[in-house]
């Protein structure tokens, strides 16, 4: 019983590690509370905020992209979620997650995060361009 309730305690603490990592990073977004056992988030890199319902399908195909990449680096407990209509990253924490594990999973998300809003944001870059040039 002991046991139980202290392992109850790790995941509580993680998870809430896990929250304040979230939000003191720019590029995430809360789409849910923390549980003891679950946290749900969203990739959403800085300035999309503003314009958040032009680019709801563009986040989500960011963050499901971000789930299937992390989860081939190993991190199978990164699955993704439906949260109010946005696919939302989320983290079942369990009573073998380590804090190194969080940090290591963490970094993860963002760097894929930031190499595939990069790519997408230089691809409609690129389709502003070209859609410019056709109509001069």
């Amino acid at each position: 019983m002991r046991r139980m309730q202290l392992d109850v305690l790790q995941n509580v603490d993680l998870v809430g590690y896990l929250h304040n990592l979230v939000c003191e990073h720019p590029d995430f977004e809360v789409l849910s509370e923390p549980t003891t056992d679950l946290y749900c988030f969203r990739y959403m890199p800085t300035g999309l905020q503003d314009a958040q319902r032009e680019v709801d399908q563009f986040l989500d195909r960011i963050n499901e992209d971000i789930v299937k990449r992390v989860r081939r680096e190993g991190f199978e407990w990164v699955t993704k979620r439906l949260v109010d209509n946005r696919i939302a990253i989320c983290i079942w924490i369990s009573d073998r997650t380590t804090k190194e594990d969080v940090e290591a999973m963490f970094e993860a998300i963002a760097r894929w995060g930031r190499l595939r809003s990069r790519k997408q944001l230089s691809s409609a870059d690129e389709l502003t361009r070209d859609m410019e040039l056709v109509q001069c």
